[in-house]
């Protein structure tokens, strides 16, 4: 298990993402901390997993209501 704290460019390369899509994740509200007085993000690798899991549980919910309403056609 990795242990912690990755900056931009390495936790992107962790979810397996570019830096621009793991910013854009930040600003979607990935936890990260920034050290006092300075300018670098960091973030931990269970915060990246939560944050997809997180994602993951959402997009399977839309899977099931999809599912939900097609049966209800039939």
């Amino acid at each position: 298990m990795v242990q912690g704290y990755f900056r931009v460019k390495d936790a992107a390369k962790y979810a397996g993402v570019s830096e621009r899509t793991f910013r854009d994740w930040l600003k979607a509200g990935l936890k990260c901390t920034r050290p006092q007085g300075k300018k670098t993000v960091l973030v931990k690798c269970e915060w990246i997993d939560e944050y997809l899991a997180g994602y993951m549980n959402e997009s399977n919910r839309i899977n099931e209501i999809a599912e939900d309403v097609l049966q209800s056609l039939r």
